[in-house]
């Protein structure tokens, strides 16, 4: 089984408009939204949670915990997936969510849409399995459609960086490649249609985390291929898979698609009562 939704919100004059999905065993990539769009312009043609690896430093695991509609919980709207705005600082946002049962875990998966178009996709975890310290490995899936499916290109931001033509700061990616977060450059990512001048930053959150032996690499730039997108049967419990498909191809004036992992650490002798979160946000420019 499987559910789906459209949402256009706010009703009247709406902000964020997308369709939604939670599909079954076979289609394990988490609550994924399609078309979305902010503000009448299109953003993203899909954004999902196709992996979620997990690392013991005991004997326990590696594990490969997938979510999809038959592990997910019944919420109180009486569905899997809980559509629902609410205010914070004096404004109203939307949230939809779906929350997860793996075994001793516990793990809700949210996508926020705020009223500035900011999309902050996290993936909240509690439960301990085993009674070892451990990382959840949380890996989104974003195919950008600045405006359209094609013309975008990627940029990435270091505070170290000169003005090379791009503003300071800023230089073009113009292979597929693999990166790692660096807090100490303020690093961060941006996917611009090249006739519109306008697009998307990627920004990863403080808590997300680093890469380690386990998982190696935090971000992925590919060029759009859709033998690529596995909707969820992607990589192993010990490796991610994603490095398969960096062949260097061209992403300059393409559809570009950015993997993003976060790192989600527990303790065990937090004895699986802490909830933790990761997730980057993605925030809109010259919208």
């Amino acid at each position: 089984m499987a559910e789906y939704g459209f949402v256009s919100w706010p009703s009247n004059n709406p902000l964020w408009q997308f369709s939604y999905s939670l599909g079954d065993y076979s289609q394990p990539e988490g609550l994924v939204i399609r078309s979305v769009r902010y503000r009448g312009r299109l953003m993203l043609y899909k954004a999902s949670l196709p992996s979620l690896r997990v690392e013991y430093e005991g004997g326990c695991g590696p594990y490969k915990d997938p979510l999809h509609y038959g592990n997910a919980d019944v919420q109180s709207n009486g569905r899997r997936v809980a559509v629902y705005d609410f205010s914070i600082f004096g404004l109203r946002w939307l949230t939809i969510e779906s929350y997860h049962r793996i075994g001793a875990y516990r793990l809700r998966q949210r996508w926020t849409f705020m009223p500035d178009g900011t999309l902050a996709p996290r993936l909240f975890s509690a439960g301990l399995q085993c009674p070892d310290d451990h990382r959840h490995h949380a890996y989104w899936r974003f195919d950008f459609d600045i405006n359209n499916a094609s013309n975008d290109a990627l940029y990435e931001y270091n505070s170290t960086t000169g003005d090379i033509g791009y503003g300071p700061g800023w230089h073009k990616k113009l292979w597929e490649t693999s990166r790692l977060k660096r807090s100490a450059t303020n690093r961060r990512w941006a996917v611009m249609d090249r006739r519109e001048s306008n697009g998307c930053f990627l920004i990863p959150d403080p808590n997300d985390g680093s890469a380690d032996a386990f998982s190696t690499r935090d971000v992925w730039f590919m060029r759009y291929r859709g033998s690529e997108d596995l909707s969820g049967n992607q990589g192993t419990p010990g490796d991610d898979g994603l490095n398969a498909y960096l062949d260097f191809e061209n992403l300059d004036g393409t559809d570009v698609v950015v993997w993003y992992c976060g790192h989600l650490g527990h303790h065990a002798h937090d004895g699986g009562d802490e909830w933790h979160a990761v997730g980057p946000r993605l925030v809109p420019f010259r919208w």
